[in-house]
Formats: structure tokens, C-alpha cells, sequence
């Protein structure tokens, strides 16, 4: 049959056959594209031909391979790029690049896991200290060695706060979990203290850490019914802000015999917290004591001298002389000149006063000045006399004993201890006779005016008294309607 045809037929029919031939490569079936690798070769004698190869070329593990040869002189039409076009090209890398990233990731080399295992790692512990411990005993039984020990204890040789560690107190210490070398301890001595060792080297560097509170200002009054104790504590008053309250205004008010019922006090303190907790009291900022219709008011103020109590015009609260200079629980014997004498029953005066108390009881120097006599005379028993100056002298008698130091010649202070209360020379019972003399006359202790500590020096007056106008506005503004009219009733 092929004889029939003309020779140009068979040359259109055998073109024909190639253009398909081209297509059926070019786009295989679904059915084909999954039947895994196909391999076609096809040349063509009747034509020169140089060899294009397109192989190799990346595609997904799902994707079958295809390689294949065609001359580089025929164009397949029909197709959508040529296969030496760039943008053959183009869909080439694009195959590359997905083949990448379905890449397997790689497993962890031998270096990243040491780089792991070298990673610093460390272990924290606490202890709190308990009578009978040491850094020694408490450190080595966690596990630290006695090397570690030592330079950290060598590192607060000079300040021994490690040694004189006292029971409730804390130990926080973290050792390397890879070396056991301890690395860092810490002891907490209160809420605002600690120590801190850390590691440097071969050798611990100390630190003392301190944590500053927070300060708030408070206000508290109350009225007197029963006493400053009961009544205080009462209206919120805490019994170490009670005795300070008495030791500011006891040159004024002696707080055993001058005490009335419906005396009223009011206080403006310092409170101190710490995370949000109260963890304390400071200053008292200011105070006013109302005592037997008398008014009172202090404010504390520092000056070059240091801190202390002034009133609002700017005089020391302090008096240069205290007005009971021993703890008593009872006035045995006032001043007077014509007292009857319980041993010889005669008119004899009495020129001081007589506080009954236990025997052994301290003495307290009245003010500051030279012992000028400390020994027996008479019926005083055993005695001491202080000169304080400027025409001032007391007298303490019938003494147990002298305090260390109590020597003629020597300089005491205010409040310091001189003897203790006995019941040498003539006296009926333990107690201490005590008189006030200024120029040689006896005055009655109970009721002489004491004159003022030294005043505030000029300078310091003129900041302190805006000052203190802003503080008793603070004080006057806090004030109960009840207690701001009794003070207007007692101005008026």
C-alpha cells in the first residue's frame, strides 16, 4: 500500500508522526506520570542532529525520572516554552530548590553535644542556723568540701559575721552541678541584712547587702483612763512608742505622780514595710501630751549635734537635769523643812525627796558633770555628790553600792548608772534619798524648774522653724474632733 502513495505523501505522514511523537513525550499521561521512570530515546535519520540532553533533573521522590534526547533542530510546537528558553531554565531551579527542602535534617554532631553537656548547670540550698551550728557543720553536710569552706571563710576572717551567726538566721548557697565547687552563699542576718560570697576564681569576694524599707507616716491618739500603758497600747500604740513618748516629755511630766485621768496624747511615727509588710516602727515625728490641763508639744529635728527633740519655738525638749533619776514605785518622803525625823522623832528638815524601791535598783546620773564625792558620810550611808556647773549640784544617798567607775574627779553623763539603791546609814527600808541644790540651797526636786539643754544654734533655727510649722500642721490636721476640742478649750 505504501507503494500507492506518492513519495510526498509518505514524507507529510512520517512529519505528522513526529509532531505527536513530540507531544506524547512532552505530556504524559496522569497514568504514565506514575509508572515510575521512563527512558525514550528517538532519532531521526533523516535529519542532522547534534545531542540536547535534559537529565538529572532534581524532582520530588514522588515524581518519576524522565530522560530524554531530541534533535536541536526542531521546535516542538504546541509546547509552552522551548526547552532552551530561560524559562526552562527557571522551572529547572525551581525542582532543585523543592528537592532541598524536603531534606532530611541532619543528626547532632559529636561537638553540639558536648556544647550540651558543658552548659552551666547549678544547684541552690538553704539552711536555717539552729543553736549548737557552724559554717563547718551546716556547709559539709550539704556536700561542700572543706577547700570551699575555708576560702569562703577566709574571705570574712576580718569581719567574722560567718562566726558569730546566731539561731533563726539563713544559709543560701549554690554549688556547680558539674565541678561541686560552691559558687555563691549567702547569710541573711534580719530582713534588711545580709552577706554576700561570691566565687571568684580560686578566692570569695564579700559584699554586705542592705535593704532599704519603705517609711510611712502614722498618726495614733488616745485618751487616759487607767494608764499610759493600758490605754496606749489600746488605741494601737506600740509599748516601745509609749516609752519613748515618756522619755521625750519626761523632764516636763513625771509620768508616776503626774498622770490624770483624761490626760490625752496624740503621736505622728515612722512605720517601716517591706514588701508590702510591716516590718517595724521608726521616729517619732512629732508628739503632744496633754497632762493636767498643761499642753506639750515636741518635734524632732537633726541638727550638726545629731537628732533630737525641740519644741515649736525651737527649745530642746532635753533639760540638763532629769527630773527623777531612779525607778521607784513610790514617794517614801517629800520635801520638807519641817519634817518629823522617823528615827529620832524630832522636827528635823528634810531636804530632799525619798523614792521607796527595791534594793539593788539603778541610779542614774540627774545630768552631766564631775563626781566630786562618792563614799560613806554620816547618816547618808554611802553617798555620791555630782557638781554639774553653774551653781548645780545633787546628791544621792543611802546607796547599796557604787557603780563601776563611780570615782571622785571622774565625769559622768546624763542617764549614766552611778550606784544602786540600798539601805546604808540611817533609813528605815531601801530607797533613795536625792537632793537638787543650786548655790548651795536645797530646792524640792519634785517642783524646780530645770533649765533647758543647750539652745539651737542660729543657723539651724532658721531652717527649723518653717519646718516645724509644716509638721504641726500635719499633727493638728490628723486630730480627732474630740481631741481638737479639747485642745481649743484649753487655748481659749
Amino acid at each position: 500500500m505504501t507503494k500507492l502513495l506518492p513519495t510526498r505523501h509518505l514524507l507529510s505522514i512520517a512529519a505528522i508522526s513526529f509532531v505527536i511523537a513530540i507531544a506524547l513525550i512532552a505530556f504524559p499521561t496522569e497514568e504514565e506520570n506514575t509508572s515510575g521512570a521512563i527512558s525514550l530515546e528517538t532519532n531521526f535519520a533523516i535529519v542532522e542532529q547534534s545531542q540536547l540532553t535534559l537529565a538529572d533533573l532534581p524532582t520530588p521522590k514522588t515524581q518519576p525520572s524522565l530522560q530524554f534526547q531530541i534533535p536541536t533542530n526542531v521546535t516542538a510546537k504546541g509546547l509552552p516554552y522551548e526547552l532552551d528558553s530561560p524559562l526552562a531554565n527557571k522551572k529547572s531551579l525551581q525542582l532543585s530548590n523543592a528537592q532541598s527542602a524536603q531534606t532530611t535534617p541532619l543528626a547532632p554532631t559529636e561537638n553540639q553535644t558536648i556544647i550540651e553537656e558543658q552548659r552551666p548547670s547549678f544547684r541552690e540550698q538553704s539552711a536555717t542556723v539552729v543553736s549548737g551550728d557552724s559554717l563547718s557543720k551546716i556547709l559539709s553536710s550539704h556536700g561542700i568540701s572543706a577547700n570551699d569552706i575555708y576560702k569562703v571563710s577566709q574571705a570574712d576572717k576580718s569581719h567574722r559575721s560567718l562566726l558569730r551567726m546566731r539561731p533563726g538566721q539563713t544559709l543560701d548557697f549554690k554549688t556547680d552541678n558539674h565541678s561541686g565547687e560552691l559558687t555563691s552563699l549567702t547569710l541573711t542576718l534580719n530582713r534588711l541584712e545580709s552577706v554576700v560570697f561570691q566565687r571568684n576564681d580560686q578566692q570569695f569576694d564579700r559584699e554586705e547587702v542592705t535593704r532599704t524599707p519603705e517609711i510611712a507616716q502614722t498618726y495614733k491618739e488616745a485618751t487616759i483612763n487607767n494608764s499610759l500603758f493600758v490605754d496606749g497600747m489600746r488605741a494601737g500604740i506600740s509599748q516601745a512608742m509609749l516609752i519613748g513618748l515618756a522619755n521625750i516629755f519626761g523632764w516636763d511630766i513625771d509620768f508616776a505622780l503626774d498622770i490624770r485621768k483624761g490626760d490625752s496624747l496624740s503621736i505622728l511615727f515612722e512605720e517601716k514595710f517591706l514588701d508590702g509588710e510591716k516590718i517595724g516602727e521608726g521616729n517619732i515625728l512629732a508628739a503632744q501630751f496633754i497632762n493636767n490641763g498643761r499642753t506639750f508639744q515636741a518635734i524632732r529635728y537633726k541638727t550638726a549635734r545629731g537628732s533630737s527633740y525641740y519644741t515649736p519655738d525651737g527649745l530642746a525638749m532635753r533639760k540638763a537635769f532629769i527630773r527623777t533619776p531612779v525607778d521607784f514605785t513610790r514617794i517614801s518622803s517629800k520635801f520638807n523643812p519641817n519634817r518629823l525625823h522617823p528615827i529620832f522623832k524630832t522636827s528635823r528638815p528634810h531636804r530632799g525627796v525619798d523614792y521607796a524601791t527595791s534594793s539593788g535598783t539603778p541610779v542614774k546620773a540627774a545630768g552631766d558633770g564631775k563626781i566630786s564625792f562618792a563614799g560613806k558620810q554620816n547618816g547618808y550611808g554611802n553617798v555620791v555628790i555630782i557638781d554639774h556647773g553653774k551653781g548645780y549640784q545633787t546628791l544621792y544617798a543611802h546607796l547599796k553600792g557604787f557603780a563601776r567607775g563611780t570615782k571622785r574627779g571622774n565625769r559622768v553623763q546624763q542617764g549614766k548608772v552611778i550606784a544602786y539603791v540600798g539601805q546604808t546609814g540611817w533609813a528605815t527600808g531601801p530607797h533613795l534619798h536625792y537632793e537638787f541644790r543650786i548655790n548651795g540651797v536645797h530646792k524640792n526636786p519634785v517642783t524646780v524648774k530645770l533649765p533647758n539643754d543647750d539652745p539651737m544654734a542660729k543657723k539651724d533655727l532658721t531652717n527649723y522653724l518653717p519646718y516645724a510649722k509644716k509638721v504641726m500642721a500635719t499633727l493638728e490636721n490628723s486630730h480627732s474632733p474630740a481631741f481638737a476640742q479639747k485642745l481649743a478649750s484649753l487655748s481659749n
